[in-house]
């Protein structure tokens, strides 16, 4: 295969720039998609709910997180060693249900994870879904999905 196809022989026209993402198609998908972050299906049991009955039983509650990652993500852990941690993210979870603390709505414990989470200057946005799981025979779960960006009103 060609040396000039692949984008490996010199090009004197380009000397002194630096390869960025108007250079190389790979790089143009690698920006628009970034690396995401995932914990699927943590199921805990919790106190939650604003009715009276709620408050004398735990219920299980499943949450689903995606953290998008900042543009060069995959460079930046390489080159620093600092990432998003999906294992703090469960810790944050599991710690706040063990507090045994009641919290009304499924919106609170989605917005209280998604500002945690954020506080990561590697977290570009984040997408929670919350849900009991418990509520409906006939629902797998019903709750809430939130979505925030970093620098959008209320995030970091």
């Amino acid at each position: 295969m060609r040396q000039d196809v692949l984008g490996l022989i010199h090009a004197p026209h380009l000397d002194g720039l630096h390869m960025t993402t108007d250079f190389h198609p790979s790089l143009q998908a690698a920006a628009v998609a970034p690396d995401r972050i995932i914990v699927n299906g943590l199921v805990v049991d919790t106190f939650i709910g604003v009715h009276d009955f709620e408050r004398l039983a735990r219920q299980r509650v499943r949450f689903d997180v995606e953290v998008d990652t900042v543009a060069g993500y995959a460079h930046i852990v390489r080159a620093t060693g600092t990432y998003v941690s999906y294992a703090d993210i469960v810790e944050f979870i599991e710690a706040r249900v063990a507090t045994g603390d009641h919290v009304e709505l499924v919106e609170m414990w989605a917005e209280d994870i998604a500002a945690f989470v954020l506080r990561n200057e590697l977290a570009d946005a984040i997408r929670v879904s919350v849900q009991k799981i418990d509520i409906f025979e006939a629902a797998d779960g019903v709750g809430i999905t939130i979505e925030r960006r970093r620098g959008a009103t209320g995030t970091s």
